[in-house]
């Protein structure tokens, strides 16, 4: 599908109907599987809105920059970082069939994303080692496991002086851990269409 963003569009690969992907085996503890509905086929609100943001954003907030996007699905964020000069840029999803289309999709765009299966967990291997400029994630907060998981990973993971994109549709989680992690982070908001916010947090001093 062709996506317009701000600088041009950009091609997006994603399943020709996601209502026949198959349930992706997730590992929610070790030797244990849960196999979880293929949402990362679809291009949902928040994450074409995050893709719009950064598009028309100041160029120097991603050239150059180093870029991590967490729970990517298709990966349109991370598509429009690396075109924008961003490098690295990491796109990581747990779903291993969601990261293989946003590669095809940077192979097809010649764009440079990094890919990895990754959890929202600091023991993952992808996300040990070093910290990032930007960290872009979008409609994460679904539910009370997911935010716990944010807030150790995102100071991890989000370098000194660094920020964050969290872009939501309105969940109730997310206000509520928002509310939560306000004295680690100041978050500014901003409304993006299709009903979404984006809220850029920065560590506190």
């Amino acid at each position: 599908m062709r996506v317009r963003l701000p600088g041009g569009p950009l091609d997006l690969l994603r399943p020709a109907d996601p209502d026949a992907v198959a349930f992706d085996p997730v590992a929610v503890d070790e030797g244990v599987e849960e196999l979880h509905p293929p949402h990362w086929a679809r291009l949902w609100p928040s994450g074409r809105a995050l893709a719009g943001a950064l598009a028309g954003a100041d160029p120097g907030l991603l050239a150059g920059r180093a870029v991590l996007e967490l729970g990517c699905g298709l990966g349109l964020p991370s598509l429009v970082a690396a075109r924008a000069g961003a490098d690295p840029v990491l796109a990581t999803d747990r779903s291993a069939a969601a990261v293989g289309w946003v590669a095809a999709s940077a192979r097809r765009a010649g764009l440079r994303v990094g890919t990895a299966v990754a959890a929202f967990s600091p023991a993952e291997d992808a996300l040990t080692g070093r910290t990032w400029d930007l960290v872009l994630a979008a409609d994460v907060l679904y539910g009370a496991a997911a935010a716990t998981a944010l807030t150790g990973l995102l100071p991890r993971v989000t370098a000194p002086g660094g920020q964050v994109w969290l872009a939501d549709p309105g969940r109730p989680e997310a206000s509520r851990w928002l509310d939560a992690v306000r004295d680690t982070w100041t978050v500014t908001t901003r409304a993006l269409p299709d009903g979404v916010a984006l809220h850029v947090l920065r560590r506190r001093p």
